[in-house]
C-alpha cells in the first residue's frame, strides 16, 4: 500500500475532469459507427475495445503523480527513440511503410506515443527558468525534437513527424522562450527545409509531389495524391446540409474516398451526416481544446502547465491537420483524426494524453487560481 501511495501521490479523486474524459468517449462512439459505415464491423468493435483499454490508460494515468515523470522523462524519451530506431529491423511493413511491430493479437506504432513521450522531455526542459531565455541552451531542446523526427520521416511517416516541430515552437514558447529566439530558429528551420528540398533522396517523390499538387491543384491531376484530394473534397460537398445518411454515403459506397476509415475518415462523416451535423463534431473537438487550455491557464506549477499545453498541442494541430487536408487546405500527410480515426495506437496514446492532463488537476502539488486566496 506504501508503494502505491508513493506512485499516486495525495489524489483529490473530484478534481478529476470527467468532463473531458465523456468528450472523447463522444467522439470515440462517432468513430466507430463511420468506422463501422466505411470499412467493416469488425473494425469498429476493435475500436471500441481499443477505446476501453484507452479509458484504462486515462484513470491509472489521472492517478498517477505526474512529478514523477521529472526523475524519469529522459529514460522514458529513450525507450520512445530506441522502439522507434528499432522499426527498420524488427518493424513490419504495411502499404509500403514499415512503421509497426507485430504483436501478435496487434500492431503497435511507437511514434504514436512518443509525440507524449516528447511532450514529457520538453516540459522537464523547459520548467527550469534559465533555460527558456537563452538561445544557446536551445539546440538540446531541438535536438530532443529532430531525432524522433528523422526516426519518423525514414519509415515513411512525414505527417506524424510534423506534429513534432509545433509541440517544441508551441511548448518553448509557454515555457517563456524569447520570440526572437524562436524567430531565429524558425528561420534555421526553413533553411533547412530548403537544403532538403534541394538534397537528391532527402525527400521522397511522392512528398514532393503532394506539396506541389497543393501548392499548383492542376499541376498533375492524374497523380494518386491529387485524385486522393479530389475525391476528398468531393464527398464533404456532396454531403450538402442535411448529408446522404449514415452507411448511404455515395462516394464512401463506391470506395472512392482512399483510406476512408483512418486518414480520411472526415470526409465520410461529413458527407453521410452533411453540414448540419458535422459542425458539432468540430465543436466537439474545439470542446476537448477548451478544457485543456482551461486547466493550463489555471495551473501554476511550470512542469504540469507544460505538460496539459504539449498534450493541448498535440491534440489541436492533429486534428486541424486531418479536417484541413480533407478540405485541400494543407498537402497531404497522412493522419489520423484524434478519437475517431480507426488505429489502436493512436486511440490509446490519445486518451493516454488526455490521462497525464487529468493527472496534473488531480494532485496536491498543483496550485490553482482559483484556489489562491485573495489579497
Amino acid at each position: 500500500m506504501r508503494s502505491i501511495r508513493h506512485i499516486t501521490g495525495r489524489v483529490f479523486p473530484k478534481r478529476m475532469p470527467l468532463h473531458m474524459l465523456l468528450l472523447a468517449l463522444v467522439l470515440t462512439c462517432i468513430g466507430a459507427a463511420f468506422i463501422r459505415s466505411a470499412h467493416h464491423a469488425t473494425y469498429a468493435y476493435k475500436h471500441l475495445v481499443f477505446a476501453g483499454i484507452g479509458c484504462v490508460a486515462f484513470v491509472a494515468l489521472s492517478l498517477f503523480d505526474y512529478r514523477h515523470l521529472r526523475g524519469i522523462a529522459l529514460p522514458l524519451y529513450g525507450a520512445g527513440v530506441l522502439a522507434l530506431a528499432g522499426l527498420p529491423f524488427l518493424g513490419v511493413v504495411v502499404n509500403n511503410a514499415r512503421r509497426w511491430y507485430d504483436l501478435g493479437l496487434f500492431h503497435a506504432q511507437p511514434s504514436e506515443p512518443m509525440k507524449y513521450l516528447l511532450v514529457i522531455a520538453l516540459a522537464d526542459y523547459f520548467r527550469m527558468r534559465p533555460r527558456r531565455e537563452r538561445l544557446r541552451d536551445m539546440p538540446l531542446p531541438l535536438a530532443l525534437t529532430v531525432v524522433p523526427m528523422l526516426l519518423i520521416v525514414i519509415q515513411p511517416d512525414f505527417g506524424t513527424a510534423l506534429i513534432l516541430l509545433p509541440v517544441f515552437f508551441g511548448m518553448a514558447f509557454l515555457g517563456g522562450v524569447k520570440l526572437r529566439n524562436l524567430a531565429v530558429l524558425a528561420a534555421g528551420g526553413c533553411v533547412l527545409l530548403g537544403a532538403a528540398w534541394l538534397t537528391p533522396g532527402a525527400l521522397k517523390d511522392y512528398q514532393k509531389e503532394r506539396v506541389m499538387g497543393f501548392i499548383d491543384p492542376g499541376r498533375n491531376p492524374d497523380t494518386p495524391a491529387a485524385y486522393n484530394a479530389r475525391q476528398a473534397t468531393i464527398a464533404i460537398s456532396a454531403g450538402g446540409l442535411k448529408g446522404q445518411g449514415w452507411g448511404q454515403g455515395v462516394l464512401n459506397r463506391l470506395g472512392r474516398v482512399p483510406e476512408r476509415h483512418t486518414d480520411f475518415i472526415f470526409p465520410v462523416v461529413a458527407e453521410e451526416w452533411g453540414f448540419v451535423r458535422t459542425v458539432p463534431v468540430i465543436f466537439l473537438y474545439l470542446l476537448v481544446v477548451f478544457v485543456l487550455a482551461q486547466l493550463a491557464r489555471t495551473t501554476r506549477e511550470p512542469f504540469g502547465r507544460l505538460l496539459i499545453g504539449g498534450v493541448l498541442i498535440v491534440f489541436a494541430v492533429q486534428s486541424l491537420l486531418h479536417m484541413a487536408i480533407s478540405l485541400r487546405l494543407a498537402p497531404i500527410t497522412g493522419l489520423t483524426l484524434p478519437l475517431v480515426s480507426y488505429g489502436g495506437s493512436s486511440l490509446v496514446s490519445t486518451y493516454a494524453g488526455l490521462g497525464l492532463a487529468a493527472s496534473v488537476r488531480m494532485h496536491r502539488s498543483v496550485v490553482f487560481a482559483g484556489d489562491e486566496p485573495s489579497g
